[in-house]
């Protein structure tokens, strides 16, 4: 009996225990399910990806008493960087490392092939990896040490992690897209921030037309800025760099180098931004560093460069980084813009100035020029001199010597404006001296052509024509030095020119002039014109010659002295039409009645 109860006894007690263990299993399980589920509702209650990753590793390190935990973040092509790390040293945080074997599944290292990865992992004693996949995308990789109790991990346990993993994707990729955006948003708010100094640096760039106080201004924005300690601006003129700024570069050394012909052919070159540490390791590009020049950038203008900012170290002793060097590039262009502006601006002051002086050249050297032609009995003259500048080098006059005689002449000076209209003054003032001495007419060409010889270059020189008109006898007294022979038209159409003179006035000094007498007769023209009358160019390159001032007062020949000039300036219009007036145009007509 006794056996019998005790083997009835014994039974019950079996089956007892098998229930336990199942229940005890589901138990568990229900347990993981649970717990992974207020895992899932803790990792998707935040966005914060730092406080994601650690949640993931310190929630199966408490619970399965892991000592060590990393977990790497995809960083495209196989590279990952380590975001989240415990137990192993911090130095690691940040670390990119290539992993080419990607595993599929819980994986141990020891089950991987040799490589640098892996063989960093096993160092730091990480033995297990599971991959982070989110719709089979590589998010990253979590690794596990060994159990404080020294265990190896049992299957339930693996399957707990990889569930974990699976659960964590999610929440992984939500914090990566928050990550990104905030970094977006940071980097327009930085940006935001950056075009608000550019508008507010611009507005003081554009309140002057100083290129001093742009360079200034410019400076010291940098300067402040970026805690900058020094700096330097060149601008380029005509394809040399010229140093227009310098704030801090004082020592023997630093001048040296600023000045050297080798540190401006490689400021010139430049075509972005260069940090000298980083980009020149040369002899010369150490020299640098050794001056304490730490960066510089062009300022462009239409892809031309046109400045060059150097800088000197951060008072912090902080590196630039790229966006400081492209914040530096826009803040240059732009001042670069200003400064043209400025220089254009005091063009156009100079340009004005040089016009309104020209001006006043212009109304000089017309009260040089006779206000109207003399009325003489039985004579009629008219002149007309139009410059193709402000001021030109032609030159006319009737001067009255008396009653009965009076010096018509014209002349051409060598160039145009200024400087000839200064010897075409001269040459006035030299006749008007002359004239009205006893000296003939040879002796005061002779004279004037000394004169201007002595107080000229080999490269001035003047064409003369100068007569003295006898009314009473009606004869006319000329000597032309090297001018274009006036025409003597007479009645019956035939014509003669006056060539008897010289050399042109200031070629070689103590010239022999000759001169000649001729009779007028009722009804003769006397024309006289400078070049530009007969070089004036048409539109092909042909010249107005003498052949057409001969047609065009032959066919108005029975005209006013007025009207003849008029005509000849209307057929010059008409044959240089579309091109411009390239000379001074004057002409004097006389008519004999």
């Amino acid at each position: 009996m006794s056996i019998l109860y005790l083997s009835t006894q014994i039974g019950p007690v079996e089956k007892v225990t098998k229930e336990e263990k199942r229940f005890t299993y589901l138990d568990e399980k229900l347990y993981e399910l649970q717990a992974l589920f207020d895992l899932s509702k803790a990792l998707n209650s935040s966005l914060n990806l730092k406080k994601i990753l650690d949640t993931i590793l310190l929630t199966p390190m408490g619970k399965l008493l892991i000592t060590k935990g990393v977990i790497l973040i995809s960083k495209g092509s196989n590279a990952f960087a380590i975001e989240s790390l415990k137990g192993i040293p911090k130095s690691l945080s940040g670390n990119r490392i290539q992993v080419d074997n990607y595993p599929s599944s819980p994986t141990y290292l020891s089950e991987f092939p040799a490589s640098p990865w892996q063989a960093l992992l096993l160092k730091n004693g990480i033995e297990l990896i599971i991959p982070i996949l989110h719709d089979q995308k590589k998010l990253g990789l979590i690794g596990f040490g060994k159990k404080l109790i020294g265990d190896a991990l049992s299957d339930s346990e693996l399957e707990y992690l990889h569930s974990l993993s699976n659960i964590a994707a999610t929440a992984i990729q939500n914090g990566i897209i928050f990550e990104e955006l905030n970094d977006v948003n940071r980097q327009l708010d930085k940006r935001v921030q950056e075009l608000n100094t550019l508008f507010e640096i611009g507005k003081e760039l554009n309140s002057t037309f100083e290129i001093d106080k742009v360079l200034n201004l410019l400076a010291y924005s940098i300067m402040g800025e970026l805690m900058v300690k020094r700096c330097l601006i060149f601008l380029v003129e005509n394809d040399k760099v010229v140093l227009a700024l310098n704030k801090g570069f004082q020592g023997e050394d630093e001048l040296k180098t600023i000045n050297d012909p080798k540190f401006h052919s490689k400021l010139l070159a430049a075509e972005k931004s260069v940090l000298i540490e980083e980009e020149d390791e040369s002899k010369f590009g150490l020299l640098l560093k050794d001056l304490g020049i730490a960066a510089f950038f062009p300022m462009r203008i239409q892809n031309e460069t046109k400045g060059v900012v150097v800088l000197g170290e951060k008072i912090t002793n902080l590196k630039f980084n790229k966006d400081e060097l492209n914040f530096l590039t826009t803040l240059g262009n732009l001042s670069m813009i200003s400064v043209e502006n400025a220089r254009l601006f005091e063009e156009t002051l100079e340009k004005q100035r040089l016009e309104k002086e020209l001006q006043v050249a212009r109304e000089i050297q017309r009260q040089l020029l006779p206000d109207a032609c003399p009325k003489i009995e039985n004579f009629e003259i008219a002149a007309i001199n139009i410059s193709s500048l402000e001021v030109g080098g032609d030159y006319y006059d009737c001067i009255k010597l008396n009653d009965n005689k009076y010096v018509i002449t014209i002349a051409d000076v060598s160039g145009k404006g200024a400087p000839a209209a200064l010897l075409m003054a001269n040459l006035q003032a030299s006749l008007h001296a002359l004239v009205n001495t006893d000296l003939d007419i040879i002796e005061i060409t002779y004279r004037i052509n000394n004169l201007i010889y002595r107080n000229t270059g080999f490269d001035k020189f003047i064409t003369f024509f100068f007569g003295v008109l006898d009314v009473k006898e009606k004869k006319f007294t000329t000597v032309n030095a090297g001018h274009n022979p006036p025409y003597l038209f007479h009645k019956d159409r035939s014509f003669q020119l006056f060539e008897t003179g010289g050399l042109i006035l200031g070629m070689m000094p103590n010239i022999k002039y000759e001169s000649e007498t001729i009779s007028l007769k009722s009804g003769d023209c006397v024309v006289m014109f400078t070049d530009g009358v007969s070089e004036a160019m048409n539109g092909n390159e042909e010249e107005f010659e003498d052949k057409r001032i001969q047609e065009c007062v032959l066919k108005n020949f029975e005209c006013s002295a007025e009207d003849i000039i008029q005509s000849l300036i209307d057929s010059v219009k008409d044959f240089s039409k579309g091109a411009p007036q390239s000379d001074d145009i004057t002409i004097l007509t006389m008519k004999v009645h």
